[in-house]
C-alpha cells in the first residue's frame, strides 16, 4: 500500500495580494520570464496530479480485480487491439 505522501495532491495556496505599500522596479524581460516560469511550475504541479491521481484508480482497480475477479465499474476494461 502507498504511504499517504505518495497518494497526495499538491495544492498550490492562493495568492492573497497582501499589500507592502513598497514599490521596486524590475526590468520588463526579467518579470516576463519569471512569470513564465512560474506558469511552467503550476502546469507542472496540474500534470504531475493528473498523473498521480490516474495512478491511484489504476491501484484501486487492479486490487480489487485481484481481491473479486472481477473488474469494478468505473475502471477501464481491457483494449481488444
Amino acid at each position: 500500500m502507498p504511504s499517504a505522501e505518495t497518494i497526495g495532491t499538491e495544492r498550490l495556496p492562493t495568492l492573497t495580494g497582501k499589500k507592502s505599500g513598497e514599490l521596486i522596479l524590475i526590468d520588463k524581460g526579467e518579470y516576463g520570464e519569471q512569470l513564465d516560469l512560474l506558469a511552467e511550475a503550476i502546469g507542472a504541479v496540474a500534470r504531475l496530479n493528473n498523473r498521480q491521481g490516474a495512478r491511484n484508480a489504476y491501484d484501486r482497480c487492479v486490487k480489487a480485480i485481484f481481491e473479486t475477479g472481477k473488474t469494478p465499474a468505473g475502471c477501464p476494461k481491457a483494449n481488444p487491439n
